[in-house]
């Protein structure tokens, strides 16, 4: 535990206003929701798009809270009493992050921190990664879209990058479990709103950057600013891995000390990493992997070809911190991919059609799943997909087009709908489909993922798209069980009854 007075000296608050002083009570936690206050947390209240959230600094200090962190507007709004210890500060991010990291000790100073940007294929290259580490016997923590793990622990995500002080804290837990390294997702959102700092990152990496969360950035222009805040001092202090074959990653290294950057290729000969001699089957693809370390023949159960830069990302990456290259590539083949991403649903070797779940949800993503998975189909390509509600209306149409275009038969459905309207939706995703296309249109997933298994004949796939690994669907307000992977299961037994 820390002393107010202590915290406030290391994060340079001491000296700011606030309404009473009793500086020497101990810090037990912190908390940034007031409903989750206990006894002897410190509050810090962050101002968010719509409620600033010091405004519920009563409820916090009545909850158990010895002190608050809000912004002077909220301490305007809701004045604080005499007997309250109310600091104020203009930059609540910044505080935010440096009270945290202060509290629990620089956790990530004492790991070998990995960052991991892009729009697409953050997950399997973490993945990725965390297997050849731990493969490698180097304990390490995850933390990603689906999960934060670790040898003896594992918790479901709320965030694919936590906000600063459950960060912080789930650092120090990983830590205190003696890992080495952290292999973390980082979002556009969490670069954008300061919950990566005081996290400095030996190793960067740069997948790709697609038209996704628009709603946020407004362009791609602020969309990328955002990303390549990872690549910044404030954050980076070894390396940059940089997709090549990236517009937006040649731009990035572009803006880089060449010294600094390690780029790789699927084929261009010219990056630090690529590839050669490429064989695609059923099971996977074989060929021939160019490093800096050497040049090695590779075997990977990983299928597209955007999946061959997720594995040259990662082993440059572990590549980086002295892994032996023959090592890895001969673990690869024992990879057998991530939950919800290029996922087959299988309950019988009766089972004559192919059912694939991906978590594609951007136009990019959708057309690397549908380019990717037709090698492997022998008859007709069926996709079900759809999009989520209050997000970015823009990419629709442009799902719909890619959609119709590459499958066969086209099925749009609902994704997540949140609290739009979902035949607004659907509208949105048809205006981007030819009039000479006929999709079939059903409002409900269950339904649209049942027909369009009851519809395949032998040799047929079916790719269900958007939701992978999620569990549950928004309706309105409310957040219902769902799964792709069990409804699909469902309509394969009454197809094969």
């Amino acid at each position: 535990m820390v002393k107010i007075r202590d915290l406030l000296k290391k994060t340079f608050l001491l000296g700011k206003e606030y309404t009473n002083n009793p500086l020497d009570r101990e810090i037990k936690g912190i908390c940034t929701n007031s409903h989750t206050c206990k006894p002897g947390d410190l509050f810090i209240g962050m101002p968010g798009t719509r409620v600033d959230g010091g405004q519920f600094w009563p409820s916090a200090i009545e909850a158990g809270a010895i002190a608050a962190i809000i912004t002077p507007q909220a301490a305007a709004q809701f004045p604080p009493t005499p007997d309250v210890c109310i600091i104020t500060v203009e930059d609540m991010v910044t505080v935010c992050a440096q009270v945290a990291a202060t509290f629990y000790k620089y956790p990530s100073q004492q790991l070998n921190m990995i960052g991991i940007t892009g729009t697409n294929g953050k997950t399997t290259t973490a993945h990725l990664i965390e297997f050849f580490l731990t493969q490698g016997q180097h304990p390490t923590a995850l933390f990603g879209t689906l999960y934060t793990r670790w040898q003896g622990f594992q918790q479901i995500a709320t965030h694919t990058t936590p906000f600063a002080p459950e960060l912080q804290r789930r650092l120090a837990e990983a830590v205190a479990a003696q890992n080495q390294y952290c292999v973390m997702e980082v979002s556009s959102h969490a670069l954008a709103q300061g919950r990566v700092k005081e996290c400095p990152f030996k190793v960067g990496v740069f997948t790709n950057l697609t038209q996704d969360h628009l709603d946020f950035h407004k362009d791609m222009e602020h969309y990328f600013l955002a990303k390549s805040l990872l690549f910044s001092s404030e954050y980076l202090t070894e390396r940059a891995i940089i997709n090549l074959d990236d517009f937006y990653g040649k731009r990035l290294i572009e803006g880089l000390d060449s010294y600094q950057v390690w780029s790789y290729s699927v084929n261009n000969e010219t990056a630090d990493f690529y590839t050669s001699n490429l064989t695609y089957e059923a099971a996977g693809v074989s060929g021939t992997l160019h490093t800096p370390q050497g040049t090695v023949s590779f075997s990977s159960p990983l299928v597209g070809q955007f999946n061959l830069s997720n594995l040259l990302a990662a082993v440059a990456t572990v590549l980086h911190f002295r892994l032996d290259l023959d090592e890895i590539v001969a673990k690869l083949p024992k990879f057998r991919g991530v939950p919800g991403r290029m996922e087959r649903v299988k309950i019988s070797d009766k089972q004559d059609i192919s059912v694939i779940v991906d978590y594609a949800h951007t136009p990019d993503s959708l057309e690397n799943l549908l380019n990717a998975a037709r090698p492997f189909i022998r008859g007709r390509m069926i996709c079900v997909f759809g999009c989520g509600g209050d997000r970015d209306r823009t990419k629709r149409p442009l799902m719909g087009r890619i959609s119709s275009q590459l499958a066969d038969v086209c099925i749009v459905t609902s994704d997540n709908p949140r609290t739009e309207d979902p035949q607004r939706i659907l509208a949105d995703i048809l205006e981007g489909i030819s009039d000479s296309v006929n999709p079939i249109v059903i409002s409900d997933r269950a339904e649209a993922i049942n027909q369009a298994i009851q519809r395949a004949k032998p040799g047929d796939g079916v790719l269900i798209a958007g939701k992978g690994h999620e569990d549950y669907q928004i309706l309105g307000t409310e957040k219902i069980h769902f799964d792709d992977r069990e409804q699909a299961r469902k309509a394969l037994t009454v197809k094969l009854d």
